[in-house]
């Protein structure tokens, strides 16, 4: 595998102002935010091997890094992604079962550790985005996406099944909207994603930079470490950790917030009618 230039003693990320990551994503560090682009532009961003383990790394090295927050995940070009490279598949039948199982597990992996993920995480898509692609996306805690987006389950008209990504999409839609979607494999729009839920906010077309930068601003007052938490609380709930009988667990996790740094800061700065200073 290839690596760019910026890519300075095994670290994806770069220096802030700088490009980096390897050759089929592009990285961009802005601050709290890191922007990752899928870089295969002239093939709408489609999901080869290389490009999933390039991302996995970069997610494992962004997962340690405190000073990040959020992950902004797009792709360059005229669309977001358009699933899977049929070429990746093309040599299927000369593998055992085995050995297609392992190479499309990998896929699999890299949407479990999106979901994961300790920073917020957030799809600016456009264009078309099929198949893996909604995966990827439905992965993300929100999704934000122009509104000529086109989106296509378009596996069963190759004969295949969504399997690798249901998990997640049936995170996002309900089952009759998996239906009318899956089974057809039929278009549809990014107004209809919104309503079922499979987006979070609809942008004008080109404006989805500005709504991005809207979006992010409506954490600003927000501690970022009980952002983190929270997102690990409500993915602890959601696989069924938690539940409502589990009142020692709950009252435990509200008890250490409290007594934590910014649980501290942020009931003081409360009563004493300042904006709370954060822990970064």
């Amino acid at each position: 595998m290839k690596f760019s230039r910026h890519m300075n003693n095994g670290s994806f990320l770069p220096s802030p102002g700088e490009v980096g990551g390897g050759s089929y994503i592009e990285i961009k560090l802005e601050g709290p935010v890191v922007r990752i682009n899928l870089n295969r532009p002239e093939r709408h961003n489609a999901l080869i091997l290389e490009l999933i383990e390039e991302l996995s790394l970069a997610l494992d090295e962004v997962a340690t890094r405190d000073d990040i927050n959020f992950v902004v995940l797009s792709g360059n070009g005229r669309s977001f992604c358009a699933g899977a490279d049929l070429n990746w598949f093309y040599s299927s039948e000369q593998l055992s079962l085995e050995q297609n199982t392992e190479r499309y597990e990998h896929l699999a992996n890299l949407l479990l550790k999106m979901y994961q993920l300790p920073q917020m995480t957030i799809a600016a898509v456009r264009g078309n985005v099929f198949g893996g692609g909604i995966g990827l996306m439905a992965a993300c805690d929100f999704v934000l996406a122009e509104e000529n987006t086109r989106f296509m389950f378009s596996e069963v008209k190759l004969g295949l099944l969504p399997a690798t990504i249901l998990p997640f999409v049936a995170k996002r839609l309900s089952v009759q909207n998996l239906r009318k979607w899956i089974l057809t494999g039929a278009l549809f729009s990014a107004s209809e994603a919104h309503e079922a839920g499979l987006i979070d906010v609809l942008c004008q077309t080109g404006e989805i930079d500005t709504c991005l930068t809207g979006f992010l601003a409506s954490f600003d007052q927000a501690s970022p470490s009980a952002v983190k938490k929270a997102k690990q609380l409500i993915n602890r709930v959601a696989s069924g950790e938690i539940g409502i009988a589990d009142s020692n667990a709950t009252a435990k996790i509200l008890a250490e917030t409290l007594l934590a740094p910014d649980g501290q800061e942020g009931i003081h700065a409360f009563l004493e009618k300042r904006k709370p200073e954060w822990t970064k």
